[in-house]
Formats: structure tokens, C-alpha cells, sequence
């Protein structure tokens, strides 16, 4: 077995492959904790929880969360990074999306989170379901959410459950779709994980990325055969990347052409309740001044709103939880968008690319280049 090739993996018992290497990092102690999915009430209500024990693993159920994520503000990241201590004083195993991928990376170069202490299984995946019309997608299909077993989506266009024992496939619609930040996202691939984990196919292809990942997938050869693969999904994510990006400049140009009053307009039904940054994977803030003054009352919803944009500008992973969450539906996905791909033309900086690339406005020497220009 080698660094970057790609390996089928097949379960030598009920264990999915992905669930036999979180096993694996707890019975090697290899790891403390790993972050795992539980479902709460239905499958498309997923919750992270910290797993200690590797028996506990079997209870989770990981391919509701590819298909929906974390339910409401919660993410792989937010979970790790608020609730186990960002792996600063305890080794974590996990599974991340790209975008959560990214906030890891972000909150490493803050100091908030301990890349070294993780072992991440990045997952390749067709984007996440969208929460807020599946009300109405079972109430049309006369599906009872509590009765569906499992979730999988098969391709771009196309959703797999089983519901009380029966095998559908459905088609994505007005009803059942992708998530919109999803959809637009021009950054499908995931990058700096420790194992590479694809649900783009039919199968489960592990790609061992590091030392570590790959000490993982030998030591969980109890668990898995592994037969080398030739399917390569980044041909499959970039084609999805150009459609989102696409889908995403689209939205950004007519965004531009507003006026600053329609923009600030926009903001308007701010009630500035805070769901954003409890949603947000890259806030940190232990005191938030906006959380403060806005319970005293000193700050009205533009300021409230221009000053957290203007807050995390730069550490924005684009993974729309503000946006997806706020109960006003304000345009947030379209701000924060607007700045990061202003941020790449100019500067070349893309959030979450990299450990090593600097912040613009953490990089002082350049900041002092610029100064001396003007």
C-alpha cells in the first residue's frame, strides 16, 4: 500500500469501511476521541458526538451525514473546535467535509485547533441535501422521515433511501436538491486530509494522503480488504466545480450591479439574532462584541451584519452555514463569495488551501508594501 494511490476498500464484516477506521484509531489508540454521527429524531437530523469507546462505533451512521450533514449551526469543525478542544491537548480522529477541511486549516493557523493532534478522513461527495423544502418533498411523496433507514446520494441528480425496508431512487427537484451553496461551490476537492474517503461511486475508495492515513488504513486491515482502484473522482469534482462556479459568478455579478443602498437593503431584515456566528466554523471569539452590543442595544442590524462580514472577510471557508441557517434568508452566501473570489484575484489567497499561505491582513509585510505604495 502507498502514499496517494487509491484503493477499493470492501468490508470484511458489517463494519463500513470508513466506521473500521475510526475503530481502528481508537483500538490502536492511535487516537483519544473521534467525532461521530448520531441521528437524532430522523436521518435527516444528524448530530456530532465524541466517541470513546470502539464498540460506540457501530451505532453511528455515516451516510446521513454525507447526505445532510450536521443538522442546523453544527459542523465537524464547530463540534471539534468548541465541544473536544480542537485536539490541543488530546489526539481526535475524524471525518470532514471539504469546507470543514478548510476551517481546520484556518483555525490552525490561529492557533485554535492542532492539525498534528488530527487524523482527518476528507470525503468526496456530491454536496449536501437541502433541510428547508424536505418538509415538503415527504408530504407530497406521503414518506414518513422516521421510517427511512438510509440515505445515499448516487450521482449529481439522483438520491438513493431505504424506506422501511424498500430500496427508491429519487430524482432531485423543486423539492429535493442539492443546497445551494453546494451547488455553486468552486471548491468541490478536498485537500490537506490525512485519508482521502470517496462517495462518489459505488464503492468506497480510501486514498492514504499522509504517513499517518496510511498507518490507519494497514493497521484497519482486519477490518477491510483493499484492491488497488483506478477511479479517480477528481475528474468528477471538477466538473462540478465549473458549474458552481459558474452558478456562483452568475450570482456575484448581479450582486455588483445593486446599488450600495439595494445591497444595505438586503441587510434590512437583519434581526441580528446571532445564528450566523454560532453557525460559523471560523468564529472563535470567546466575548463577541456584537453579541454584547447587540443585547445591550447598541448596535442596529447593518452594523451588526457590515461589521462581522468585515470581521471574517479573510477566514471565510464558504461553507454557507450563516447562510443556510438565517431565519431571514439574507444573501450571505453572496457577500462572503464576492469577497473571497476578490480575494484570489487580487491576492492570490484562497482560505483553507493551505497551512503555509498567509491571511492578507496577517501578513505584515506585505500590509507594510502596500502602505508605502499609497
Amino acid at each position: 500500500m502507498d502514499i496517494g494511490k487509491a484503493y477499493k476498500a470492501t468490508p470484511k464484516a458489517k463494519l463500513p469501511p470508513v466506521e473500521a477506521l475510526l475503530k481502528t484509531m481508537l483500538e490502536n489508540k492511535l487516537v483519544d476521541k473521534v467525532l461521530g454521527a448520531k441521528v437524532d429524531k430522523d436521518v435527516t437530523q444528524v448530530k456530532p458526538e465524541a466517541i470513546d469507546k470502539p464498540e460506540n462505533i457501530k451505532d453511528m451512521n455515516l451516510p446521513t451525514y454525507v447526505a445532510f450533514n450536521f443538522a442546523k449551526t453544527d459542523s465537524a469543525a464547530k463540534f471539534l473546535h468548541k465541544s473536544m478542544g480542537g485536539g490541543l491537548n488530546s489526539k481526535v480522529g475524524l471525518v470532514a467535509r471539504p469546507c470543514d477541511m478548510r476551517a481546520l486549516v484556518e483555525l490552525h493557523k490561529r492557533r485554535q485547533v492542532n492539525l498534528d493532534n488530527l487524523i482527518t478522513i476528507g470525503i468526496e461527495e456530491f454536496g449536501q441535501i437541502e433541510q428547508k423544502s424536505l418538509k415538503k418533498f415527504f408530504t407530497d411523496k406521503k414518506i414518513d422521515p422516521a421510517k427511512i433507514k438510509s440515505v445515499s446520494i448516487t450521482s449529481p441528480d439522483k438520491v438513493h433511501m431505504n424506506i422501511d425496508g424498500k430500496d427508491e431512487e429519487f430524482s432531485f427537484d423543486g423539492n429535493l436538491t442539492i443546497c445551494r451553496n453546494c451547488s455553486n461551490c468552486r471548491n468541490k476537492t478536498v485537500q490537506n486530509e490525512d485519508i482521502k474517503a470517496s462517495f462518489l461511486s459505488s464503492d468506497v475508495i480510501l486514498t492514504p494522503m499522509t504517513k499517518k492515513g496510511l498507518d490507519v488504513m494497514e493497521k484497519a486491515s482486519s477490518y477491510l480488504t483493499y484492491a488497488e482502484s483506478s477511479f479517480n473522482g477528481e475528474s468528477i469534482l471538477k466538473e462540478m466545480e465549473a458549474k458552481g462556479k459558474a452558478k456562483q459568478l452568475e450570482e456575484i455579478e448581479a450582486f455588483r450591479k445593486k446599488t450600495t443602498e439595494q445591497k444595505l437593503a438586503a441587510l434590512g431584515a437583519c434581526t441580528a439574532c446571532g445564528i450566523c456566528i454560532r453557525a460559523c466554523p471560523v468564529c472563535f471569539c470567546v466575548d463577541c462584541v456584537l453579541m454584547n452590543k447587540r443585547k445591550a442595544k447598541k448596535i442596529d442590524q447593518y452594523t451588526f451584519q457590515l461589521s462581522r462580514i468585515a470581521h471574517v472577510g479573510d477566514t471565510c471557508v464558504q461553507c454557507g452555514k450563516c447562510d443556510s441557517n438565517c431565519p431571514k434568508n439574507l444573501p450571505l452566501n453572496i457577500y462572503f463569495n464576492d469577497i473571497a473570489l476578490k480575494l484570489e484575484q487580487k491576492y492570490g489567497y484562497v482560505t483553507g488551501r493551505s497551512i503555509k499561505d498567509i491571511p492578507p491582513r496577517a501578513n505584515v509585510t506585505d500590509m507594510r508594501s502596500r502602505y508605502r505604495k499609497h
